[in-house]
């Protein structure tokens, strides 16, 4: 999933962390959908669905075993993005065990010049079967985004799987849908602001 941009002109990179095991997976779905309206405004992109998290050891500071290549590849995604979206299914008044392990991975970046998720927009998709499980969801992960010191987007997409579920064809309502481009876009013009004001190198 890549835009293309001018020769010599590197695209600001998205990466997407989520998500949950499985084909089905009503939040994978969700992440794709809005990583490809990132796309289409003019970012590469990279994901990390929940079939690969569900790969990565449970995370310990301190513990050798924690680390793999899954690992690794994930925390240098991170490191390398200009924004990131979380997707999670909400579970019981917070976000999976799955996401919130692979959050926990990014302790890797606590000595980088950027670290942790400084500097970034953060995006969050919501999936729960029922509207209070998403918002609570919501506030689990912005929570853990603000220690993380990344800056949670304005505007965070729950969806009620008990009611909004992708059709045959894996296509969200309109609503859905839309809010999915809010997200994608205020992600997209945080890293054009940012870009503008402090030019990486």
């Amino acid at each position: 999933m890549n835009g293309e941009s001018a020769p010599g002109v590197e695209l600001p990179l998205v990466v997407g962390l989520g998500g949950s095991p499985g084909t089905s997976s009503v939040t994978n779905q969700l992440m794709l959908a809005c990583l490809a309206k990132a796309a289409d405004l003019g970012t590469r992109t990279e994901v990390f669905s929940g079939d690969e998290l569900s790969t990565l050891p449970i995370y310990g500071a301190t513990a050798t075993s924690a680390h793999n290549d899954l690992a690794d590849r994930v925390v240098d995604a991170v490191r390398r993005a200009d924004a990131v979206i979380i997707a999670t299914p909400g579970y019981h008044g917070g976000m999976s065990g799955l996401v919130k392990n692979a959050i926990d991975h990014l302790e890797e970046l606590r000595t980088d010049d950027r670290p942790y998720l400084d500097g970034r927009a953060v995006g969050v998709i919501v999936s729960a079967g029922g509207w209070q499980a998403a918002g609570a969801a919501l506030v689990s992960v912005r929570s853990a985004i603000h220690a993380l010191r990344g800056w949670p987007t304005p505007f965070g997409v729950t969806v009620n799987s008990a009611e909004q579920r992708p059709d045959e064809h894996g296509h969200f309502d309109e609503r859905v849908d839309g809010a999915l481009g809010i997200l994608a876009g205020q992600l997209v013009e945080f890293v054009g602001w940012r870009r503008g004001a402090w030019p990486r190198s």
